[in-house]
């Protein structure tokens, strides 16, 4: 059976998309595990400021991954990795 490029390039989107939001949900775990830490009682003032700015750094790279997530469906539809593939 012959793979079309109709369903390579479905198959592309949907590991993209897959990819991105395992990372999200791996950086969410993180950022939960920051935040649990932050509710520990008679935690030092800096530990907390420590713990509570980690969370917040977790999700930030997110948006990031958003970004470069909507530039690669963009070259998946235009065809920029089957022409690729031709050389």
């Amino acid at each position: 059976m012959t793979v079309t490029k109709k369903d390579r390039r479905r198959t592309q989107r949907r590991q993209a998309v897959l990819s991105v939001i395992l990372f999200a949900l791996l950086q969410a775990a993180c950022a939960a595990c920051f935040a649990a830490l932050c509710l520990i009682t008679d935690l030092p003032r800096w530990a907390f400021w420590l713990f509570a700015a980690l969370a917040g750094l977790c999700a930030l790279p997110v948006v990031p991954a958003l970004v470069v997530l909507k530039q690669r469906l963009q070259e998946i539809e235009g065809g920029e990795s089957d022409a690729a593939a031709e050389y």
